[in-house]
């Protein structure tokens, strides 16, 4: 990605440093006969060495990015799911609407798994499409367990909610799972 325009400009610059090196020492060497100077061979050597560590430090920089990013795009994810507090009979209603919102966001990030997957390979692109339509199934499930819980009466309210948040704890899990599958096979 941006290793191609920073290992060509490293390129180009230490073109130009043993250029500009040997054209400086033409007229030295042209005394001795020497064209193999050891200062030239030192530059070509130290700009070489500089832009390997530029770019070990670019690489080390975007994956420490990446990997902040995923790390707080799922910090922001757990915390939205907030469906799965013990919620009482009364609060029926409020767990209702915050388990459906949390299926909303189950739904857009298996979307984006999908998205983020039609760039793949074929064959990571095939399993990639098993890994999605097992984890729509799981959540066609849990929206069937929330229309359970929906329909609670008070007797049942904390075996259907229980049985929603198992569920969907599960599918959470696995939808971490397959994304972080995704991710590895993406960058390998």
């Amino acid at each position: 990605m941006k290793r191609k325009p920073l290992f060509s400009t490293a390129l180009v610059l230490a073109t130009l440093v043993t250029g500009c090196d040997k054209s400086n020492t033409a007229d030295q060497t042209s005394s001795t006969g020497d064209t193999n100077s050891p200062s030239v061979t030192q530059n070509v050597k130290d700009a070489a060495t500089n832009t390997w560590e530029d770019v070990k430090d670019t690489s080390t920089n975007a994956w420490s990015n990446v990997k902040e990013g995923a790390t707080n795009a799922w910090a922001g994810f757990k915390d939205s799911m907030q469906a799965t507090k013990d919620y009482a009979y009364d609060n029926k209603d409020a767990f209702v609407a915050g388990a459906s919102a949390d299926l909303n966001t189950l739904d857009q990030k298996i979307n984006e798994m999908a998205d983020k997957s039609a760039t793949a390979s074929d064959s990571v692109k095939a399993d990639a499409e098993t890994r999605i339509q097992e984890l729509r199934d799981e959540r066609n499930s849990l929206g069937k367990k929330l229309d359970g819980v929906k329909n609670a009466t008070e007797a049942d309210w904390n075996d259907s909610k229980a049985g929603f948040q198992k569920s969907y704890g599960n599918v959470k899990d696995s939808l971490k799972q397959d994304w972080q599958w995704l991710h590895d096979k993406l960058n390998s």
